[in-house]
């Protein structure tokens, strides 16, 4: 019998993928969800429909768009959040973070629900916005690592927090190359310059990719899908951003050697630097400008990288999670 309704404030991007985590391990433990998801995100909410109820709200404040454009916004989704929450009492709201998680979870707070949340995997040295926002309103924030605790006195290392495996791990000769929502079109016109011969899955994000089908008629090329685990699955090797959470995935869901090359259409999500740390802790390498020569070598020592191994935090922060359902937290 389910325990309890708990609400997952899934985002978009990474966000996505932290919040699909937590719901995964929550219905293994009878715990119904409520999702929330941005309007006219629909992989995001192909993804995450399998773990429950789906709603959609407004999202306030777009990629890389200035924050006054915004404005008509943040009270829409405001609005939506307090109809969805009227008619709601969650006794913990899960949000996992970005500017899409700020009102539906200060709605809720208003309610007297226990706000949980969650930093970026990819931050050392500075802490995300809406985090930090969400953590001074007294939300308890979940880290990855234990390096991150000089950015909240008060969080909660849980370990790093990544997709787990859906299909089983294999070896179908292609590279796949992913770089989420925004894309990035340098890195897929310097694919052009490879040794010929390389079978390339490509998804372009919000990048036309047309241009790609046409000069490469053999490749594999999408926008988006709702199941990149399929594709990271078969792979002899990911590429994929800095900073963004497909890397763990790749790497620590299904043991991928993996190659993360700085993206400057990400670079909000994430200081530049910490990318090194990041890349140490997952034995995999990053490249922060794009060559033929270096990428050729990356893709040569990718493989040769030993592989680390982690807990996954989400298992720890659903169990959490139940304490507080079942008033022990």
């Amino acid at each position: 019998m389910p325990v309890s309704r708990v609400l997952l404030i899934a985002g978009y991007g990474g966000h996505s993928g932290f919040a699909y985590t937590i719901g995964y391990y929550l219905v293994k433990k009878g715990v119904e969800l409520d999702i929330l998801v941005p309007k006219g995100y629909d992989w995001v909410k192909e993804k995450l429909g399998g773990l429950g109820e789906v709603y959609e709200v407004t999202l306030p404040r777009r990629p890389a768009e200035p924050l006054y454009k915004g404005i008509a916004r943040w009270f829409q989704a405001f609005g939506e959040s307090v109809k969805l929450c009227r008619n709601n009492k969650y006794p913990v709201v899960f949000a996992s973070g970005s500017n899409f998680s700020i009102p539906p979870s200060l709605v809720c707070w208003l309610k007297d629900s226990r706000i949980l949340t969650i930093e970026d995997v990819a931050r050392f040295t500075r802490r995300s916005r809406a985090t930090s926002i969400l953590y001074r309103l007294g939300a308890e924030v979940f880290l990855h690592w234990d390096e991150q605790l000089q950015l909240y006195r008060r969080g909660i290392v849980a370990g790093p927090v990544y997709e787990p495996a859906i299909y089983e791990s294999r070896d179908e000769g292609y590279i796949l190359v992913t770089t989420g929502t925004f894309g990035h079109k340098a890195l897929f016109d310097m694919l052009d310059r490879l040794e010929p011969g390389r079978k390339i899955v490509l998804q372009t994000g919000d990048v036309d990719p047309e241009p790609y089908k046409r000069r490469h008629p053999e490749w594999i090329v999408f926008q988006y899908t709702s199941d990149i685990h399929k594709w990271i699955a078969g792979a002899s090797l990911v590429i994929t951003h800095y900073p963004g959470t497909t890397a763990l995935t790749a790497r620590l869901s299904y043991s991928k050697p993996v190659i993360m090359v700085y993206s400057p259409r990400h670079k909000l999500a994430a200081p530049r630097g910490d990318s090194i740390t990041l890349a140490r802790k997952l034995g995999v390498i990053y490249l922060d400008s794009i060559e033929p020569v270096s990428l050729e070598e990356a893709i040569r020592e990718a493989p040769l990288l030993k592989l680390p191994k982690y807990r996954n935090g989400g298992e720890y922060i659903a169990e959490y999670i139940m304490r507080i359902l079942r008033g022990a937290g």
